[in-house]
């Protein structure tokens, strides 16, 4: 019964952790990005970001050109 318990509350972090991921790369694909929160459930946010982070860097370098 705890082993049941256990992997449900595990599912439901790794199910909040890919919501989590795909809100943070909304501009981009969000199935791609939820199975990658699935597979790396809390890593998958820090990639995410880096990934959100290096387009809006690359989007400000073109506006001042």
């Amino acid at each position: 019964m705890e082993n049941l318990v256990l992997l449900i509350v595990g599912f439901v972090l790794t199910v909040l952790s890919a919501l989590l991921t795909t809100y943070i790369a909304q501009e981009h694909s969000f199935w791609r990005w939820f199975l990658i929160g699935m597979v790396l459930p809390f890593l998958s946010i820090f990639v995410a970001m880096i990934v959100v982070y290096r387009d809006a860097k690359r989007e400000e370098e073109q506006a001042k050109r």
